[in-house]
């Protein structure tokens, strides 16, 4: 058995009335259904929602439509960091042209396009694409994984639901954190099932025993 969560009766909405008003409106948005992509073509958004579920290894389609349609309306909207490195394009332009080259390399080689390969053939051609085997006319793929993998992640764990998975307490604000010694926890936050905790070290998900405090 794999044991997704060793928090599996936490639930960080529960906490939402001790948010602000602001942050729990935001919150509470990234639970809504994605709405049609106005940003990335239909192909483009498929293979978007592919490449983010192998990076982050998620096989849930709700969450995966979510989280890519998330992506899809930051880019329309074109809320960047203020910064991107020389020498790079626009993290934009970077995704959009990154896709579609994905799917150029796929065909490439194993004559299928992206979406339609096996998850280790997508494996295979995101590392060549970390490690810069293969070559794009006008960006380079090491810059695209990384703009790839770094926007992944960011969208994925802003969810709440990873947020209970990890056991993340949420927003600290206005309520703040005051057990800040290592090992403890405040009263609100989640306390680890040690029993999962073991199944997962068997299952070599994880470290085990559980030898630090969590009180």
């Amino acid at each position: 058995m794999t044991v997704r969560t060793i928090y599996p009766d936490y639930n960080v909405m529960e906490l939402s009335e001790h948010w602000d008003e602001n942050t729990r409106r935001l919150v509470e948005s990234r639970l809504q259904p994605p709405s049609t992509p106005h940003f990335f073509t239909a192909l483009e958004f498929s293979i978007l929602k592919v490449v983010v579920g192998r990076l982050v290894d998620e096989d849930n389609e709700e969450l995966l439509a979510r989280v890519s349609g998330q992506i899809d309306e930051h880019l329309l909207q074109r809320q960047g960091q203020g910064y991107h490195k020389a020498g790079v394009l626009p993290g934009e332009q970077l995704l959009r042209q990154g896709l579609s080259w994905l799917d150029a390399t796929a065909l490439q080689f194993y004559q299928r396009a992206f979406i339609q390969l096996s998850s280790w053939e997508m494996d295979d051609i995101l590392g060549k694409v970390q490690r810069g085997e293969v070559t794009w006319t006008g960006l380079a793929s090491k810059d695209f994984f990384t703009e790839i993998l770094k926007t992944a992640v960011d969208f994925f764990y802003s969810q709440p639901e990873i947020w209970s998975e990890i056991g993340y307490g949420g927003p600290a604000y206005p309520r703040g954190y005051y057990r800040i010694e290592y090992g403890l926890k405040d009263p609100w936050e989640p306390r680890l099932d040690k029993e999962l905790v073991e199944k997962r070290a068997e299952a070599g998900l994880g470290p085990g025993p559980v030898r630090r405090v969590d009180r």
